[in-house]
Parts: structure tokens; sequence; C-alpha cells
């Protein structure tokens, strides 16, 4: 098998969104990110937000099987 992308879902809170949450999908990220990078980069986007607080993320990695 080969790495073909990954990608991460942050979910951020915030008493503005409809629901309460907003979900956002970043795509082609590192293969293996470590639990600081994930936070680290959820840090990045609280600074960038207007008073969101980090809930929680998913990070999907998809790996290509060849039929060779």
């Amino acid at each position: 098998m080969s790495w073909k992308k990954t990608s991460i879902t942050i979910v951020m809170g915030n008493d503005k969104y409809p629901k309460g949450t907003r979900t956002a999908t970043f795509n082609n990220i590192v293969p293996d990110p470590t639990e600081k990078q994930i936070k680290s980069f959820a840090e990045g986007l609280q600074l960038l937000s207007d008073g969101d607080t980090y809930l929680g993320s998913e990070v999907i990695k998809h790996d290509q099987l060849s039929a060779e």
C-alpha cells in the first residue's frame, strides 16, 4: 500500500454558529500528523477566529492498494 493523501476535520465551537459548532476539512496535509501538530494547527485557527474553541478533530488517511 502507498499513501495517497491525508485529510483532517477540525470541529470548533462558538455560540455564534447556528448549531453551536462548525466543522472544517483540510486536505493534503502531511501523511502522519502528530497530536502536537494538530493542536498547534487548531490553536492557529482559534487565533484567526472570533472566539472559537477547539472541540476535537478527526484524521482521515487514504492509502492506495495496487491490483498487482
